[in-house]
């Protein structure tokens, strides 16, 4: 008897284990930080998690932003946007996607629609490239990789093998590259050579960015809760950026630029201006520290406008806006146009609430 309720208990357990779960879907842009995040369901719209570890299989209708420690994503997403210390990724990426990290790798079961762009310590490639791919990386192995379009790497250390190129191949020539017979179908371009003292010194500037960031989300969150109306002014002036307008805010940061330094010393060089010369040059310096923080929240209020279909959170947005920068930041050749623009661009805000406070 007691056999016989157990039998019948063990099957009414498996079936309820073989019963197919549906994921659940989220009609709204979903968003989550925590130490450990599991994300199955879909998702009609955007997503932004942040965490410890963060795994994700469901269907993202949008923009994909994972922030977090260790990072596995086998979902799908419309564009994705992966930071983090370790990242796996064996799903499928509709459009473009932004992966940074220590250890990267994707399987060879998934897919990149677009471009895809990669920044790492480690890099492991596989899977399907339907566009141009570019990897910033001291280690990366390509295999089992079919791309159909141009790659270019910068790294010290390349392997490739059991993969399709269907465009050209570019590294640097003093790079230790082991390429496979047959592998490229396009040109193999040699570029620019690394020395041991550029590495070294694109890994001190990948440091340095990150510090910067830790430093520049604590005063954006100070900002937020103490001046939070700094904020809201941004977000009724610029809720609609035209040409006019882009180019008045261009035109007041570069003209506060150069001017305040210039007025700064003509100041200095009466006896009774110096006082009022320090105080001129120590304001501007603070301004042009935190040109990169209004800059950053103006860039993610604007993707946020585009992508998100939700309330406005003002931290959130900010932060959206620094890793963005902080990944611009890294990628050789475009970071100091970048940084350049931050700063004009950032200078430009700060001058347009002083003259609104006035």
């Amino acid at each position: 008897m007691i056999m016989k309720k157990l039998s019948k208990f063990l099957l009414i357990v498996m079936l309820f284990i073989a019963m197919p779960v549906n994921a659940a879907t989220i009609d709204h842009f979903h968003s989550e930080a925590a130490d450990d995040i599991v994300l199955n369901d879909n998702v009609n719209g955007s997503t932004a998690l942040a965490g410890n570890s963060i795994e994700t299989s469901g269907k993202v209708d949008g923009f994909s932003a994972l922030l977090g420690n260790n990072i596995s994503f086998d979902g799908q997403t419309d564009y994705g946007l992966f930071l983090g210390n370790n990242i796996e990724i064996t799903g499928n990426v509709n459009n473009d996607a932004l992966i940074a990290g220590n250890i990267i790798s994707t399987d060879k079961n998934s897919k990149f629609n677009r471009d895809t762009i990669i920044a790492g310590a480690d890099v492991v490639l596989a899977g399907d490239f339907s566009r141009n791919v570019s990897i910033y990386g001291t280690k990366i192995v390509i295999k089992n990789a079919n791309i159909k379009g141009n790659v270019k790497l910068y790294s010290e250390n390349i392997k490739i093998e059991n993969s399709v190129i269907a465009g050209n191949l570019s590294y640097p020539s003093d790079a230790s590259a082991k390429i496979g017979e047959g592998i490229v179908a396009g040109k193999i371009i040699k570029t620019d050579a690394i020395n041991n003292n550029e590495q070294n010194s694109y890994m001190n500037v990948v440091s340095s960015k990150v510090l910067s960031f830790a430093c520049y989300a604590l005063i954006f969150a100070i900002i937020c809760l103490l001046f939070p109306k700094v904020i809201e002014y941004i977000n009724k002036k610029y809720e609609k950026i035209s040409f006019d307008n882009g180019l008045e805010l261009f035109t007041k940061g570069l003209l506060s630029l150069v001017l305040i330094p210039i007025i700064a010393i003509i100041l200095m060089i009466t006896v009774i201006g110096v006082p009022l010369s320090i105080i001129l040059i120590v304001l501007y310096f603070i301004a042009l520290y935190l040109s990169t923080i209004f800059m950053a929240y103006l860039l993610g209020y604007k993707i946020w406008q585009k992508l998100f279909n939700k309330d406005m959170n003002m931290l959130l947005i900010g932060l959206i806006g620094l890793f963005i920068l902080l990944i611009l930041n890294l990628i050789p050749g475009i970071r100091y146009l970048v940084a350049i623009i931050t700063i004009i661009v950032g200078l430009g805000l700060i001058i347009d609430k002083i003259k609104e406070a006035r």
